[in-house]
């Protein structure tokens, strides 16, 4: 066996073209500095395709699932995008445990299918490439029998069997995935405990950030929409979504200070649509904004937040918004959870109404050089190419193993 190969293998949750900020997406393009990468969408369901039929993006992905039109694309000179040709059967709602397993291994085997075609187009070979599956627990089930790589990897960047799209089977069936995997990749400590769980070889690699585009000493002119409210300006910027955030307690925050301005930049979901923030006078929500936009938004808040439910999807999570925040030289309060303990003392840590009053009103005094300049720091040293570099040592080590059967590496387990 060489220790040479050819290519990786990045098996998303997110599709490419939606651009939002994804792992997966940036540990791509951090391994195509290396070596060529294929990011894989995931395979549309037959639920999704009636859901998006009436908008131009369903409808180019559903004729790619069917096989019309470019199903693998050059991104760049070193990174290719494939959008599966197959169809998936939307199956999570089955409680029949017979049945699902048959229809998964039905979509595992058009998945890799169509993936097998596009490393072939590329003219790649399946056993000199590594893959790395971004927690897509289901068709990742399937990846050693269907594709068999040189390698394969999984990666954790939430427990993401607590939500509920993935809780009935993924329980049972993200053990397995990870126990298939050769080593497992997580981007905090408390995820890659739970990884260890069913695979010895877990392993923290840290977050990444795109903290080059957060220059705290730059002066970025104000936005026209935030420029309108008054201060002091206490915001959150990220998805809006009430299975992560704590709504009453930003509705509690809102009430107990009139005088603050809470301002909420990110896309809505339902739960915070249909939330009483919007009938309170000093909740401001600003709505989508480019990537490219976020830094000067976030320069001209006086107090950035994370307000995180605490429940077990979020217990592990890293928020990738608190280096962001921190990259800026923001002050900065969030939810106290055992992933958030890293950053102690850049972030001031709350819970509950009267804490996070507190800990606002701490971070609202006057801000010591000193304290921001370590803030920046921590935040600058949270790169994709550390990341990458830790899931080298492992890579580097297990195919020196395979190089070597006869050498037992046990003692870096």
């Amino acid at each position: 066996m060489s220790r040479r190969f050819e290519a990786y293998i990045v098996i998303a949750q997110q599709e490419w073209e939606l651009n939002l900020g994804s792992n997966a997406r940036n540990m791509a393009v951090e391994f195509s500095k290396t070596k060529p990468v294929l990011y894989v969408n995931p395979a549309i369901d037959i639920k999704s395709i009636f859901k998006q039929i009436g908008t131009d993006h369903g409808r180019k992905r559903l004729k790619l699932a069917l096989g019309f039109g470019k199903n693998t694309i050059k991104i760049s000179e070193t990174l290719w995008v494939h959008t599966p040709k197959t169809i998936s059967y939307s199956i999570n709602w089955l409680t029949n445990v017979f049945i699902y397993d048959f229809l998964n291994r039905r979509n595992g085997k058009g998945f890799f299918r169509s993936l097998k075609n596009a490393i072939n187009e590329l003219n790649w070979k399946t056993e000199n490439c590594i893959v790395l599956n971004d927690s897509q627990m289901f068709t990742g089930l399937f990846t050693k029998k269907y594709l068999q790589p040189l390698l394969s990897f999984y990666y954790i960047r939430d427990n993401l069997i607590e939500h509920p799209y993935f809780k009935f089977h993924g329980r049972r069936i993200e053990p397995l995935t990870i126990e298939l995997a050769d080593a497992v990749f997580a981007n905090s400590a408390y995820l890659a405990d739970y990884g260890r769980n069913h695979n010895q070889l877990s392993l923290d690699i840290g977050q990444g950030c795109e903290t080059d585009m957060y220059e705290a000493n730059a002066s970025y002119k104000e936005p026209a929409d935030l420029g309108a409210i008054s201060y002091p300006r206490i915001g959150y910027v990220g998805f809006l979504t009430g299975e992560r955030l704590d709504i009453c307690l930003l509705e509690q925050i809102a009430k107990a200070k009139k005088d603050w301005q809470i301002v909420l930049i990110g896309p809505e979901e339902m739960m915070f649509q249909q939330s009483g923030l919007h009938s309170l006078t000093n909740v401001h929500f600003l709505g989508s904004k480019k990537p490219d936009q976020l830094p000067s938004y976030i320069q001209h808040l006086d107090v950035c937040i994370n307000p995180q439910l605490v429940n077990e999807l979020t217990v592990g999570n890293y928020p990738r918004k608190i280096d962001e925040y921190l990259a800026m030289g923001k002050p900065t309060v969030a939810t106290d959870t055992p992933a958030m303990k890293m950053f102690i003392p850049h972030v001031e840590l709350a819970v509950g109404v009267e804490a996070y009053v507190g800990a606002i009103e701490n971070a609202l005094q006057p801000q010591r050089v000193e304290k921001k300049n370590s803030a920046i720091n921590c935040a600058k040293i949270h790169t994709w190419e550390t990341c990458i570099k830790n899931i080298f040592k492992i890579q580097n080590q297990l195919l020196d193993e395979q190089l070597y059967p006869a050498i037992i590496l046990s003692q870096k387990y």
